[in-house]
């Protein structure tokens, strides 16, 4: 297969841009287009504002000339020709998405790797449109993609093994840490941790056991600083001491079968709740604007990105 060199993105928002941003900054031809005409006018700029963040963040060469390497086009004729890697980040509908892909499966090479960003739809369906179906994959970055490394990488039935290696390796060779799932599953992994994590974290609120401000505080202060440098069944893992996770199970897991018979099974968000966690989101802010604490988010993860990089 031949080198990856240039890049298209198909969907130009948050996530898009950020994409756009990321494949700059390492080194590759990057090409951007979105139908809607508005968005086509500012991604440049939103992506040259994530890649001067990057910068002053301590995460990128002051002398970068990534910012040269975006070029936005107007069709998605031009954004498509020539790519050898093709991420779309379109609406988040089976429709909008079976649209973009049965177009670029037309326009593209046959060995162009075609990945969607999508959360939590599953590429078996979106690949139905395809000719060649077996070079499409769920490419799934967690926000903002210009910084967080993790990536899910998910095939479909006509997935190829070689499309997902080859997707691994790219992405591996560049410092995104891409992990592979064994099979689909609505969510993928990371998204279907948070929505668990999300729903007790709500109803923690809504039964009036502690604020948002305070949840937030236990996960941040507690097992948010732990979950930085190693998940959850290696941090209970050595919470079992000598026993290692065999001890915990037997032993210490005893005691969180309470905690799981207590805890919620709904599968939409009450009404009282809704209100209870936009107000407590709202006032545990402090009067800092989104923009203020976006600045805030990433001065802090790269903070932590530079301390997980050393020996």
């Amino acid at each position: 297969m031949s080198e990856i060199r240039t890049v298209a993105i198909v969907g130009a928002g948050t996530v898009g841009a950020g994409w756009a941003a990321w494949f700059a900054l390492h080194g590759l031809a990057v090409r951007i287009f979105d139908a809607h005409e508005p968005t086509r006018q500012t991604v440049a700029n939103t992506a040259r504002g994530y890649l001067q963040r990057l910068v002053n963040l301590g995460l990128a060469d002051p002398t970068t000339t990534a910012a040269a390497r975006l070029h936005v086009v107007d069709s998605l004729e031009a954004v498509a020709a020539d790519a050898d890697f093709v991420q779309e980040s379109v609406l988040e509908t089976y429709e909008a998405k079976k649209t973009v892909f049965a177009a670029l499966d037309a326009l593209t090479p046959p060995n162009t790797l075609l990945a969607s960003s999508s959360s939590g739809l599953l590429i078996s369906e979106i690949q139905k449109v395809m000719r060649h179906p077996e070079r499409a994959l769920i490419a799934h970055p967690f926000n903002p993609p210009y910084l967080i490394p993790l990536v899910e990488l998910v095939a479909g039935p006509a997935t190829s093994a070689e499309t997902i290696d080859r997707a691994r390796r790219f992405f591996s060779a560049r410092g995104k840490e891409p992990v592979v799932l064994q099979k689909e599953v609505p969510g993928h992994l990371a998204n279907r941790l948070a929505a668990a994590l999300w729903r007790e974290a709500i109803d923690l609120v809504a039964q009036g056991v502690a604020t948002v401000e305070d949840v937030d505080t236990a996960l941040r202060a507690g097992p948010g600083l732990r979950w930085a440098v190693m998940g959850q069944h290696l941090i209970y893992h050595l919470g079992g001491g000598a026993g290692g996770y065999t001890y915990f199970i037997d032993h210490i897991g005893k005691a969180f079968e309470p905690y799981w018979q207590t805890m919620p099974t709904w599968s939409t968000i009450p009404a009282e709740a809704r209100q209870a966690i936009i107000a407590g989101a709202e006032a545990a802010t402090h009067g800092r604007s989104l923009s203020e604490l976006a600045q805030q988010r990433d001065r802090k993860l790269a903070a932590v990105l530079k301390a997980l990089r050393e020996p």
